[in-house]
């Protein structure tokens, strides 16, 4: 064979890879694949419950050494990740007023959302702990944490002395 065809013939292969590969569209993920729990603050009052902000919170999760929320100011709802290693996690909320801690129970769905964006997994709250200091009760308005932007729990407050 010709050492210039031979040539010729490899420049030719290798423009007809690239001309495949430029045709190939990598696809993106555009669908939401983080799904945090959204809690959202209230207070009980004259027999219901009524959506607060409060003055300032600190949180932090006990396995992980980072604020989620480092002294946030007019906070009326958070989102905090749950692990999606056990069926548990616990976060501390800091309160101007006292520290409460909150326990969370779930269980873990692992589900392919697209192949473009993977698995992710989802959980089913079962039950919550909760210390009293500043938080008098809660509700688990949802307890399916998928990818909405629903509210998942709501943490009723004691009333703030003023």
């Amino acid at each position: 064979m010709n050492p210039n065809m031979f040539h010729i013939k490899k420049v030719m292969a290798i423009f007809a890879v690239l001309l495949v590969a430029s045709c190939i569209q990598d696809e993106l993920c555009e669908d939401i694949t983080d799904n945090p729990l959204r809690i959202g603050f209230y207070t009980f009052e004259d027999g219901q419950n009524t959506p607060i902000s409060v003055d300032s919170i600190t949180v932090f999760g006990l396995e992980h050494e980072d604020f989620l929320y480092n002294n946030q100011y007019n906070v009326g709802r958070i989102e905090v990740p749950l692990n999606m290693s056990v069926d548990s996690c616990v976060f501390v909320l800091v309160f101007p007023e006292s520290t409460d801690t909150l326990k969370l129970l779930y269980e873990r769905n692992l589900s392919l959302v697209s192949v473009e964006c993977g698995f992710v997994t989802f959980y089913d709250i079962f039950d919550v702990q909760t210390t009293n200091n500043s938080i008098q009760s809660y509700s688990i308005e949802e307890n399916n944490v998928t990818n909405t932007n629903e509210e998942h729990l709501h943490i009723i407050l004691y009333p703030v002395a003023d």
